[in-house]
C-alpha cells in the first residue's frame, strides 16, 4: 500500500526558516499542515500527522496516519485553517500544484481584465514583500507568486514592518495587507511615505471601511482591494489600483483562472459561486478528506455579492447575517459605515436572541467615541439596522489576520449579559 508522510509544521517567529523547511518537506511528496502554536492540537487532530515540527525540534508521532490523502495518490499538499468566524474551524487541503496555478494567474495582471474600454498594461514589480504569517493562505502565496513572476521575495517579520524607521525600502514592490495593517501603517508618521513607494498594495481578508479607502485615495496610494479564500487558493479577483484611485469601490474582475457568478440573485445580491481549477478538494476531519461540495464544478461560498460594471462587490457573510425584525442585516456593511466616526477605533455588531426582534443588534466598540455619537451614526438607517445597545469593550480587536472572530465575541457578550 502506498504511503505518504504527514507533517505538522508549527510556524514560529522566523517565516523564512519555516518556508525553507516547508520546501524540503514538499519536495519529498509530503502533506504539510501549517498552524500557529495556539491551533497545534486542532490541526493535529484533523491531520493525524506522522511528524511534528516546532522551531528546530522534530518529533515522530507513533499515532500518525501515513495513508495518501488524495484518492489519486501521493501529491505534495498543504493543509491550512479556514473560517472560524462562525465558531467552526476547517482545515483545508490544497495540493501544491493548485497553489502554483493560482500564483501563475497573477502574471500579467491587471491587463487580462479591466472595467475600462482599453486594456490596462500589466504592472511591473521589483519584488513582493510579505508581512503575513505563513500559516495564513495570503502569507503562503507571496513567495509562490514571486517564483511565478521571476522577481525577488522577502518576508517582513512583525517586529520589522510594525516599527517606525525600521521598515525596509520597497520602491516598486508589491505587498499584501489586511485592512487593520493598512490602517495601522497609515496612522504612523512615516506610514504614507512608506506605502507610496509601492507599485501595488493588495488589501483583502476583510472588508475595507469606506473611510480607510478614502484616506488611502487622498494619499495617492496604489491600493487594490481583492477577494479570495483559502478554499480558492487565495486571490481570485482584484481591482486595478488605477481604478481604485479614480474612485471605484469594488474587488475588481476575476483573475484569468477563475469564473464567478451570483446565485439566487436578488436585491441587493446573491450567494457568490466560484469555479476554478484551484478549488480545494476538501477538508480534513480526523485524518480523512471530506470533499468540497460542488455542483458541476461550482462551489457556493458563504459570501453575498453582486457583479456590477466595475466588477465584484462583496456585501457580507451569509452565515453571519442577522435576522432583525424580519430584515436581513449584514453586520460588515453596518460596521464599515461607522468607521469614519471620530474616536471610534473598532466596532463589532452582533445579534442577540430577542422575543420581539428575533435577534436584536448589540454593538461592541472601542475608543473615545460616545454612545450618543454612535446612535447618531445609525439614526438614518432602518430600525432593524440600529443597535439597541452599545457596550464599551477596551479589548475589542480582530485576530492577527485582521478577521473578526465573531463566535468568540458572541460568547464574551453572553457572559456579560446572563
Amino acid at each position: 500500500m502506498a504511503r505518504q508522510e504527514r507533517h505538522l509544521l508549527v510556524c514560529g517567529a522566523d517565516p523564512a526558516l519555516d518556508w525553507q523547511r516547508l520546501q524540503r518537506l514538499l519536495a519529498s511528496g509530503a502533506v504539510v499542515g501549517l498552524s500557529r502554536l495556539e491551533e497545534e492540537q486542532m490541526l493535529r487532530a484533523a491531520l493525524r500527522p506522522t511528524w511534528l515540527h516546532r522551531g528546530w525540534q522534530s518529533e515522530w508521532l507513533i499515532d500518525g496516519d501515513s495513508q495518501p490523502v488524495l484518492a489519486e495518490g501521493a501529491k505534495p499538499a498543504v493543509v491550512i485553517g479556514s473560517g472560524g468566524s462562525g465558531g467552526g474551524r476547517r482545515w483545508c487541503l490544497q495540493p501544491w500544484e493548485h497553489l502554483q496555478g493560482a500564483a501563475q494567474a497573477l502574471v500579467g495582471w491587471p491587463g487580462a481584465r479591466n472595467c475600462s474600454e482599453h486594456r490596462a498594461p500589466p504592472l511591473s514589480f521589483n519584488g513582493l514583500a510579505n508581512p503575513l504569517p505563513l500559516h495564513h493562505i495570503s502569507g503562503l502565496m507571496p513567495p509562490l507568486r514571486s517564483q511565478a513572476m521571476a522577481i525577488p521575495h522577502c518576508f517582513l517579520p512583525g517586529r520589522q514592518w510594525r516599527q517606525v524607521g525600521k521598515r525596509p525600502p520597497l520602491h516598486g514592490w508589491g505587498i499584501s495587507l489586511v485592512p487593520t495593517q493598512l490602517q495601522d501603517i497609515l496612522g504612523e508618521d512615516d506610514g504614507v511615505d512608506w506605502l507610496a513607494q509601492l507599485t501595488c498594495c493588495w488589501v483583502g481578508g476583510a472588508s475595507m471601511a469606506p473611510a480607510l479607502g478614502q484616506k488611502a485615495r487622498q494619499a495617492g496610494l496604489k491600493i487594490s482591494p481583492c477577494y479570495g479564500s483559502t478554499e480558492t487558493g487565495a486571490m481570485v479577483a482584484a481591482l486595478d489600483p488605477h481604478e481604485f484611485l479614480s474612485g471605484v469601490d469594488s474587488c475588481g474582475f476575476p483573475l484569468s483562472h477563475v469564473e464567478l457568478r451570483i446565485a439566487s440573485a436578488g436585491a441587493p445580491g446573491g450567494a457568490l459561486e466560484i469555479r476554478s481549477p484551484t478549488l480545494t478538494p476538501g477538508f480534513l476531519v480526523d485524518g480523512q478528506l471530506q470533499p468540497l461540495p460542488q455542483d458541476k464544478g461550482w462551489w457556493r461560498s458563504n459570501d453575498q455579492a453582486h457583479m456590477g460594471d466595475h466588477g465584484l462587490q462583496v456585501l457580507g457573510r451569509l452565515d453571519g447575517a442577522i435576522n432583525s425584525g424580519g430584515e436581513m442585516v449584514f453586520p460588515e456593511i453596518l460596521e464599515a459605515s461607522l468607521m469614519d466616526l471620530g474616536g471610534l477605533e473598532a466596532v463589532l455588531i452582533l445579534g442577540v436572541e430577542d422575543p420581539r426582534w428575533g435577534q436584536r443588534l448589540v454593538g461592541l466598540y472601542r475608543g473615545t467615541i460616545t454612545v450618543g455619537a454612535l446612535e447618531n451614526g445609525v439614526s438614518h438607517r432602518p430600525p432593524a439596522e440600529r443597535p439597541k445597545q452599545w457596550i464599551h469593550c477596551p479589548s475589542l480587536a480582530p485576530n492577527g489576520q485582521g478577521k473578526w472572530e465573531r463566535y468568540r465575541w458572541q460568547t464574551w457578550l453572553k457572559q456579560q449579559q446572563p
